[in-house]
């Protein structure tokens, strides 16, 4: 008699190996706690997933309507914002700035030239130049607080956006044609829009000067 089948006489309650397997293969899955799972578990386990996959899908539905509710109330309101820009703060800035226009205009003629008063007049009127300053810069400030920047350009290229081109100067050095090296009044922008272009002068060459 050989190994194996001794082997199976010492134990024929046991199956053999083939049997077993196909006996395995043919029992249901079972849950931890040893009850198999039925045909309707798993139709309800379906329904469920199919359940949270709905729910996510309207969820991201809502939550791209709410996006673009939001882009459109803020669209909206930066309309009004501007709205409200142009219709008082603008005119009100321009309004100011002629009135630093005007301090400026009368500091420099009190710092002009001539005979030149006595000393306690020349006392009193920088007296008045100083006050007259300190109300120019307030006056800058309070719109500086508002958006208000000034257009750059001492030493820049000219750009007719932003530049008005008032006179035109000789120059002797190249790169400083077509540059802004006047500036007779600065100009401002509030925010992205332009107040006034800067009135500046611009450089050029004279004919037949030598580079």
């Amino acid at each position: 008699m050989s190994e194996r089948t001794s082997q199976r006489a010492e134990h024929p309650s046991e199956p053999p190996f083939e049997q077993a397997s196909e006996q395995a293969g043919e029992q249901p899955f079972q849950q931890p706690g040893g009850r198999p799972v039925g045909s309707a578990e798993v139709a309800e386990l379906a329904q469920e997933v199919a359940a949270l996959r709905d729910l996510f899908q309207r969820r991201l539905l809502e939550d791209q309507a709410r996006q673009r509710m939001y882009d459109e109330l803020y669209r909206q309101l930066e309309f009004a914002r501007q709205g409200l820009v142009d219709q008082f703060v603008a005119p009100l800035a321009r309004e100011i700035l002629l009135v630093v226009d005007r301090i400026d205009a009368l500091t420099g003629q009190r710092g002009g030239g001539g005979a030149g008063p006595q000393s306690g007049e020349k006392s009193g009127a920088d007296d008045d130049a100083g006050n007259l300053g300190s109300v120019r810069e307030e006056l800058l400030e309070i719109l500086h607080r508002r958006g208000l920047r000034e257009v750059d350009a001492w030493g820049q290229d000219f750009d007719p956006r932003v530049h008005e081109a008032v006179a035109r100067v000789p120059v002797e050095a190249a790169d400083q044609v077509g540059r802004v090296v006047e500036v007779r009044r600065p100009g401002y922008a509030l925010a992205d829009r332009l107040l006034r272009p800067a009135q500046v002068g611009v450089g050029y060459r004279p004919a037949g000067q030598r580079s």
